[in-house]
């Protein structure tokens, strides 16, 4: 009798054991955070539930913004922006007290370029100048913190610029000028990327632009020594310069036309010939005197033709 309550009592603690870890297994998921995603404008946003979950004595908040060489002030990003500058610095700020980890990426899908850094800091930043190219991205800014949930951010369609197009003006000549012998090309140029090495071309043109022949290539100098000695002159004279950064490049002209060359060429002309004269017109008489001359020459040589037959 004792050993078969003994049985049955060790039965029904293994019934009440297998009950309690089948209620665990079906309660578990209630008591684990989920991830939380989340668009973003400006502003970090919380569903009722998520917010229940999360420490009321401080909600974690994230800050995009960005610098540039060209705007050393802190500027926030939302989505949508356009923001453009040399070395587009892309920061990432979260609350710090709540976040162990955190992940900044910026996805260029057109290129296609993805950049990423993961630390165990609240506050990471990127060079978006490592895209190699202008693009429209998506930025994704994740944060685990100290109580097992994660955040993620996203900002959809923000355009990063780093590039931009070099410009270079022609100097001189510009447009007027009289040029034999020796004289220096000159132009100036600029870019807002102050790292970029700028190399040019330079090229001249005796048609007012029609077609252009290379007078050099690949010089980094802003002129060029041109010897026009050996040039037949042309009035209608034109220098074009080339300017490239690598990746984008442009041009510019003389405003207007200049005289280059010494050797002047001269329009062959015909030989000259003495004056013609044409004969003078027959007067109807004369033609006639001159038809009835013939005929009576020819009558009489019949004449004697016959004569002579007859007598001798």
């Amino acid at each position: 009798m004792t050993v078969k309550r003994s049985v049955k009592n060790k039965t029904n603690r293994l019934v009440v054991l297998t009950q309690g870890l089948v209620l665990i297994l079906l309660l578990a998921p209630y008591f684990t955070l989920p991830a939380t995603r989340l668009t973003y404008s400006n502003a970090l946003l919380f569903r009722p539930v998520e917010m229940n979950r999360i420490l009321s004595a401080e909600i974690p908040t994230l800050n995009i913004s960005y610098t540039s060489r060209t705007n050393p002030i802190d500027t926030q990003v939302k989505s949508g922006d356009v923001i453009a500058g040399d070395h587009v610095v892309l920061k990432a700020q979260w609350t710090p007290t709540l976040v162990n980890r955190s992940r900044l990426e910026i996805n260029a899908h057109a290129i296609p370029t993805l950049l990423w850094l993961e630390e165990n800091q609240a506050s990471l930043e990127i060079d978006t100048r490592a895209l190699g190219n202008n693009a429209s991205c998506t930025i994704t800014a994740t944060a685990w913190l100290s109580n097992g949930s994660i955040m993620e951010a996203v900002f959809t369609d923000v355009y990063i610029g780093n590039y931009f197009i070099p410009k270079v003006v022609v100097t001189s000549p510009n447009g007027g000028e009289e040029w034999t012998g020796v004289h220096n090309i000159t132009w100036t140029a600029s870019d807002v990327n102050a790292d970029d090495e700028l190399l040019f071309e330079v090229f001249f043109s005796s048609d007012s632009g029609e077609s252009f022949e290379s007078l050099a290539s690949s010089t980094n100098l802003t002129w060029f020594e041109w010897d026009c000695t050996e040039l037949h002159q042309s009035d209608a004279s034109l220098i074009r310069v080339r300017v490239s950064d690598g990746i984008y490049f442009s041009s510019d002209s003389s405003d207007n036309v200049f005289t280059a060359g010494a050797i002047v060429t001269t329009s062959p002309t015909s030989p000259t010939t003495g004056p013609t004269t044409t004969p003078p017109e027959l007067e109807p008489r004369i033609i006639v005197f001159v038809i009835i001359l013939l005929f009576s020459c020819g009558v009489m040589a019949l004449v004697v033709y016959y004569a002579a037959r007859k007598w001798l």
